[in-house]
């Protein structure tokens, strides 16, 4: 496998691929084992993508090409790709990411999402990626593109309730001096912070709605009841690879990347709206334990 990895050259190679060789081959070397995928696979995919950031302007750096907003422009501005294959890719990418992380952690191999009773499934990475994807392609409309956008950004980025994202105006996103983004949960005081995957696309959706709603804009009233729920039966994707847009499981996927980051459970909690800590306990079925070098690092501290 190292000798397919150390020889590799894509077919027709642009004149970018030199650039970006060695972080493909290291990016790859260092995942392989950890993706099931035929390793000329993961290659030929990781290489078009890192040549995209490469053209782009993107820093030559693996955990950049690996963003879900480079994947994505990737994905969408890739014409040669076609159907099946676009979602091919998106999960070999996905994989990719997700492997990649984990080998930095030192962490064991993520378990397996089983679902909980009282608390919806987040969404991997893979679905967040598909999802993205097909935000995108959406009829560029205020009720099409800029609310799914916008349901995403606002819930697997920020953790918003389904009423809270419906009551959120572009007005409510307020940049600070760090450049974070806050939200100003209406008739709540709990301090949100964007995460920095949805920054731009958030800041981007708040610019263009201004004092009006992001999610369905145009409405007299913050919202009414289903008003999510029936927007996402309305607009389910006909492609069975594509998972049901669901506001809970947004709202999962936010609680449970911040519990991997080992983010202080009172701040989640806080920033949740959670009346405890105790109420993340359920949360805590899909976040798997440290590696023994992350519980090190943990444990110690800044030396």
């Amino acid at each position: 496998m190292s000798q397919q990895i150390l020889r590799y050259r894509p077919d027709d190679a642009p004149p970018e691929w030199e650039a970006v060789a060695d972080g493909v081959r290291m990016l790859v070397a260092a995942v392989a084992e950890q993706v099931r995928y035929p390793v000329m696979l993961v290659l030929r995919v990781t290489s078009a993508l890192a040549v995209s950031a490469e053209r782009a302007g993107l820093p030559r750096d693996p955990a950049v090409w690996l963003e879900q907003r480079t994947i994505s422009r990737y994905l969408s501005g890739a014409t040669d790709l076609k159907g099946s294959t676009v979602q091919k890719y998106a999960s070999v990418l996905a994989r990719v990411h997700e492997a990649l992380v984990w080998v930095e952690r030192s962490e064991a191999p993520r378990p397996r999402l089983r679902a909980a009773r009282s608390r919806a499934v987040p969404y991997d990475v893979s679905e967040l990626t598909r999802l993205d994807v097909w935000a995108r392609a959406l009829p560029d409309s205020t009720t099409g593109r800029r609310s799914a956008l916008a349901l995403i950004a606002l819930g697997a980025g920020c953790g918003l309730m389904p009423g809270e994202i419906t009551a959120t105006r572009g007005s409510d996103i307020v940049p600070l001096p760090s450049g974070a983004l806050a939200i100003s949960v209406p008739e709540s005081t709990r301090l949100v912070i964007c995460r920095s995957l949805w920054e731009e696309g958030l800041a981007d959706l708040a610019q263009v709605a201004g004092d009006d709603y992001l999610f369905a804009p145009g409405r007299k009233v913050s919202g009414a009841k289903n008003l999510v729920s029936n927007w996402t039966k309305r607009n389910e994707s006909a492609d069975p690879r594509v998972p049901r847009l669901d506001a809970q499981r947004l709202r999962s996927t936010w609680i449970v990347a911040l519990l991997r980051d080992r983010v202080p459970a009172n701040l989640i909690a806080g920033a949740a709206g959670l009346k405890s800590t105790a109420a993340l306990d359920p949360y805590h079925r899909w976040v798997p334990a440290p590696g023994q070098d992350a519980a090190v690092r943990l444990l110690r501290g800044w030396a």
